[in-house]
């Protein structure tokens, strides 16, 4: 949901959620201090206030709950994605000198199609990730790995203990894959964004309703409040897709992979 605001960098985008929270919440202070002040009277700002207070400690402390327990998932759904890639590029280094045993021309061709599949991922796929895509160049790649080592018949008993180890690690390289591709298109579901939006207009509407005798006092106020959960949102957003956006998971284990296991410069 709301795809376009990753093109933003992460200081545009902070900026735009402060910015609307304070165009709101400020817009709300203007309209309705003169239309609260008709409905309950100038002079019974207790009573109103009293009021407000007590809808507003409920909704207040709710949606406060509602933004960490989101913020918390969806900070742990990104570590998981971080997580993932890790394991992926830990099990595919494995594999890689595992492979390296194998007799020619096996090892060659086994060697080359995971260099090959590491360039592809990082030149390929990943700048497609980062768009919420996902590309077929990386599972051919997959796929050739896999029968290329299916044509091995192991001749000794040590072949057939690097043969059994070769496809545990491939198959531990396969599902940490499967789980960063799942993880490419991870997000909130879009009813539980409308409840973030409306909860946050509830807020600052309640915040704007208060009955504060001067001005500027009651636009600090209500602006700090504003900010804040203008940060919330902005942090949930941020992390939401742990691939899209300029704070998203990066290939640096694949890189990493390059530069040690591949002598690449």
């Amino acid at each position: 949901m709301f795809s376009w605001l990753y093109d933003l960098p992460n200081w545009g985008m902070f900026l735009l959620f402060v910015v609307v929270a304070l165009v709101v919440c400020w817009g709300s202070v203007f309209l309705l201090r003169p239309v609260m002040d008709r409905l309950f009277g100038a002079e019974d700002r207790e009573q109103r206030n009293s009021l407000l207070d007590l809808v507003l400690s409920g909704t207040g402390l709710f949606y406060g709950l509602l933004l960490g327990l989101i913020a918390a998932a969806t900070y742990t759904t990104y570590s998981e994605a971080e997580a993932g890639v890790a394991s992926e590029a830990t099990a595919l280094s494995a594999l890689y000198r595992d492979v390296s045993a194998y007799p020619e021309p096996l090892r060659s061709r086994l060697r080359g199609d995971v260099e090959n599949y590491v360039d592809t991922l990082i030149n390929v796929a990943w700048p497609n990730q980062q768009r919420g895509e996902t590309t077929s160049e990386t599972t051919d790649l997959v796929d050739s790995i896999q029968r290329t080592m299916t044509t091995f018949e192991p001749a000794t008993p040590g072949q057939e203990i690097l043969h059994a180890e070769s496809y545990a690690q491939f198959n531990t390289f396969v599902e940490a894959r499967r789980k960063v591709m799942n993880a490419v298109s991870a997000s909130l579901p879009a009813a539980l964004w409308w409840v973030l939006i409306g909860g946050a207009l509830i807020n600052l509407l309640l915040m704007s309703m208060l009955a504060v005798e001067r001005l500027g006092p009651h636009l600090v106020i209500s602006g700090l409040f504003a900010v804040f959960i203008a940060m919330m949102i902005f942090l949930i957003v941020a992390m939401d897709n742990p691939f899209l956006g300029e704070f998203s998971v990066t290939p640096a284990p694949f890189e990493q992979l390059q530069h040690t296991l591949f002598g690449r410069a």
